[in-house]
């Protein structure tokens, strides 16, 4: 304390009223504010409507592709895919049919750099959708690749 009677019950006096108004300020939050009920089922039909809109985006069907990968061994190790885009807009699809060729070029040239024990991983595949996103977008006018999906994804 202070050593001071005087301004040690001054102290002790704000304290105590700093003590009452928090615990009066918990029970009204308690007693008085109540939070408004949810009607669960509109938010179940509002959940299940948005998840339809986002599974019913249309995507960029690629052909099936074999690409070799980069191995040291006597054995020649290839990935088996067949992958699916998704545009950021509706209007961006048109340009993704038309790059098909730029698309697939990067594939080749990012996952013929990549071993087949990375690939083959997780996060390997990850990898790979990342530097094909960021690749094509680099090189379009404006960016419009939102996520690449492995419909078929083989590492022999």
């Amino acid at each position: 304390m202070t050593g001071n009677p005087g301004l040690d019950k001054i102290i002790f006096g704000i304290n105590g009223l700093v003590v009452i108004a928090a615990s009066a300020l918990v029970v009204y939050s308690h007693t008085m504010v109540k939070t408004p009920p949810t009607d669960e089922s509109a938010e179940f039909s509002s959940m299940v409507a948005n998840s339809m809109v986002e599974f019913q985006k249309p995507q960029v069907q690629f052909p099936e592709m074999v690409v070799n990968l980069y191995s040291r061994e006597a054995r020649l190790r290839f990935i088996n895919l067949k992958m699916n885009i998704e545009t950021f807009e509706q209007e961006q699809i048109e340009q993704i049919e038309n790059s098909k060729s730029l698309i697939q070029d990067a594939l080749i040239d990012i996952a013929s750099n990549m071993r087949p024990e990375e690939v083959n991983s997780v996060t390997g595949r990850i990898l790979l959708e990342t530097r094909i996103k960021n690749k094509v977008n680099s090189k379009l006018s404006k960016p419009a690749v939102k996520k690449i999906y492995f419909s078929k994804f083989i590492v022999q």
